[in-house]
């Protein structure tokens, strides 16, 4: 459980923090593409570092499984190189941006398939958002907006929805979570009830019988034999005596 509520806030983070970057820009579209590209990289370069102070700073247990220093040290490479390289990233930064919104949706839209196939209710707002983040990735990926300021909107409207998609997966999964575990948690009590006093605590629980009424009810719902027809006796013929004439002699 502890897992999930980490990468349950990594999400709701990343998720934040890609509708705010959406949102600046729609509001400044007029914002040069070079000085975005840096911002990202030094936000980048910030996550990185506080990924490997955290490495350092928790407990042995469980480093393996968060590879907070792996993940520190490729964020650090990748916002120093835009850093580095922002004019020309930021040339081809709707690519960028596309590919990265193409290649999270396609991951989202497995999420909502499954979803739908586990019976719950609310798949398609995660199909929903997924489907227009895909259609806006592949139209910045297309290059089809001329203009730099259309372009810039078209980038934060991309980015808006692709946050808004992870967030109604992260809630979504939330209440998901919740529900099973409220269930395992009954299940779990029901079967101490039984295992302690022999009794089924739960309403839905159908009644056993006892023993003997079950035998009782079972002989009054079976019908009678049928009675077996008398088979006529055979008839007894008199005996015949036997001709001491007839009988036969061998010669001696």
């Amino acid at each position: 459980m502890r897992v999930f509520k980490r990468i349950k806030w990594a999400y709701l983070l990343v998720s934040i923090f890609f509708i705010a970057l959406g949102v600046m820009l729609v509001i400044r579209p007029e914002m040069s593409m070079v000085y975005f590209c840096r911002f990202l990289g030094g936000v980048a370069v910030l996550f990185g570092v506080l990924r490997i102070l955290g490495y350092f700073l928790r407990e042995i247990e469980g480093v393996g499984l968060r590879y907070d220093f792996a993940t520190g040290a490729f964020a650090i490479v990748a916002g120093a190189f835009l850093l580095w390289r922002a004019p020309e990233v930021a040339n081809v930064m709707d690519v960028v941006i596309g590919l990265f919104i193409l290649v999270d949706c396609v991951f989202k839209l497995q999420v909502a398939m499954d979803s739908k196939r586990m019976g719950a209710n609310a798949w398609w707002i995660t199909l929903l958002f997924t489907c227009v983040a895909l259609v806006l990735g592949l139209l910045l990926i297309f290059d089809t907006f001329k203009g730099q300021k259309i372009l810039s909107i078209m980038m934060g409207i991309a980015l808006v929805a692709d946050g808004l998609q992870n967030l109604c997966t992260v809630i979504y999964a939330s209440l998901f979570v919740k529900e099973v575990r409220h269930a395992v948690d009954d299940a779990i009590d029901e079967a101490t009830a039984i295992e302690t006093t022999g009794e089924i605590v739960s309403d839905d629980a159908p009644s056993v019988p006892d023993f003997d009424e079950a035998v009782e009810a079972a002989a009054a719902q079976t019908p009678p034999a049928p009675e077996t027809p008398e088979v006529p006796a055979f008839p007894e013929f008199p005996e015949t005596p036997a001709d001491e004439s007839s009988s036969y002699n061998p010669p001696v």
